[in-house]
C-alpha cells in the first residue's frame, strides 16, 4: 500500500482509525455466522461513524484497489444442503508443498474453502455423513508433503429450517455468480419483478438461508489482521473474557469460526478479528490473553487469504433446484 493511501487513514477515537472503524461496522458484528451483510450501505456505515457516505464510499473503493477485497463468496446454509460445514488444519512440510497441497485440496468434491497461513492451511469442507468425514480424512492423508492433520472442527451455524422452493435456488446461483448485482439484473436473471426478486432476497437473508463470505487478501489491509481463537472454561465465562481482551486490545472485532466438538459442553470458544501494525504486537496480545482468567488455550491465526473453491458447490445448488419443490 503507498504512502497516499496510508495518508487517507484518520483517527477515530482512541487507538482505531476510521479504516478500522469501517472494516467493524462492515462486518456486522452482531449478525451470528459466516459473511457480511451487503444490505449494510455505505450510507448506513456513515451514519454510525458520524463521516460522509463519500468518505465511506472511497475507503471501500480502497480496499478493493489494494486488492484486500476481492469479492464475495456466497453459501447456503449447510442444512439446506442436507449436511454440515467441517474444517481441519493441515501442516505442510514446507511453503511449495503447501502450494502443491492447495491445488490438490481444489480438485476433492466438497471442498468449500481454502485459508493459507505460513505453511498451514484451513480447509473448509461440506459433509453429509460420518463416513464420507472418514473419506475426506483419508484424501487428505495422502497428499503429498502433509506433515500433519488436525482434528475435525465443526461450525455452529444457528439453524435453518427454510423450505427452500426453485426460485429461492436460482436466486442463489444468480447471485454466486454475480453477488454484487443489481436486484433489477438479479430479477431478470431469474424471472421474477424487481419487487418479488427483493422480498425473496431479503428473506433468505434474514433466514439465515444465505451468506455473503467476504474473500479478502489479509496482507493487503493496511496493517497486519488476525484472528485470534481463545478457548475458555467454563463456557459461563466467554462473554466476560471476550470483554477483557477486547479491553487489552480495542482494535477487536467479534468473529467466528469452526470449533472443536465438545458434547459435554465444557468449554466455549471466543474468535476476535484483531489489527496492529506489526505481527509481533499481535503475538504479545496472544501472551497477554493466555493470562486472562478463564482462558484455557489461545490460538493467533494470522492467514493470507481465502480461496474459494466454486464448482462443487454450484453443482450440487443446480442439483437441489432440480429437485425443489415449484416456486410460490
Amino acid at each position: 500500500m503507498g504512502t497516499d493511501s496510508r495518508s487517507s487513514v484518520l483517527a477515530v477515537g482512541a487507538g482505531e482509525s476510521l479504516e478500522f472503524s469501517i472494516l467493524r461496522e462492515w462486518s456486522s458484528e452482531e449478525v451470528p455466522g459466516l459473511g457480511v451483510d451487503l444490505r449494510r450501505s455505505p450510507e448506513v456505515i456513515a451514519k454510525h461513524l458520524g463521516v460522509s457516505p463519500a468518505t465511506v464510499r472511497r475507503h471501500l473503493g480502497m480496499w478493493r484497489t489494494r486488492g484486500f477485497l476481492l469479492g464475495y463468496d456466497v453459501l447456503p446454509h449447510p442444512e439446506l444442503l442436507g449436511g454440515r460445514l467441517a474444517a481441519r488444519v493441515l501442516n505442510f512440510q514446507d511453503p511449495i508443498s503447501q502450494e502443491d497441497g492447495i491445488d490438490a485440496l481444489s480438485l476433492i468434491d466438497g471442498m468449500i474453502q481454502i485459508a493459507p497461513a505460513r505453511t498451514m492451511v484451513m480447509a473448509v469442507y461440506f459433509v453429509d455423513s460420518e463416513s464420507q468425514a472418514r473419506r475426506r480424512l483419508a484424501q487428505f492423508e495422502r497428499i503429498e508433503g502433509v506433515a500433519e492433520i488436525g482434528p475435525e472442527m465443526s461450525f455452529e451455524l444457528p439453524p435453518c429450517s427454510r423450505r427452500m422452493s426453485r426460485a429461492d435456488w436460482r436466486l442463489v446461483l444468480a447471485l454466486r455468480r454475480n453477488p454484487e448485482a443489481r436486484l433489477t439484473d438479479l430479477a431478470k436473471e431469474v424471472g421474477q419483478s424487481t419487487r418479488t426478486t427483493s422480498r425473496r432476497y431479503d428473506s433468505l437473508l434474514e433466514d439465515g438461508a444465505v451468506m455473503f463470505d467476504p474473500i479478502l487478501e489479509f496482507s493487503r489491509f493496511y496493517e497486519t489482521l488476525g484472528v485470534l481463537v481463545a478457548t475458555v472454561e467454563p463456557p459461563g465465562a466467554q462473554e466476560q473474557v471476550e470483554r477483557e481482551i477486547r479491553a487489552l486490545h480495542p482494535r477487536s472485532i467479534h468473529s467466528w469460526g469452526p470449533t472443536l466438538p465438545d458434547p459435554e459442553g465444557r468449554c466455549a470458544t471466543v474468535f476476535l478479528l484483531v489489527s496492529a501494525p506489526t505481527a509481533a504486537e499481535l503475538d504479545e496480545l496472544t501472551g497477554r490473553a493466555a493470562r486472562v482468567p478463564g482462558v484455557t488455550r489461545v490460538l493467533l491465526w494470522i492467514g493470507r487469504a481465502t480461496l474459494p473453491v466454486q464448482a462443487w458447490l454450484s453443482e450440487r445448488i443446480e442439483a437441489m433446484l432440480r429437485s425443489a419443490r415449484p416456486s410460490t
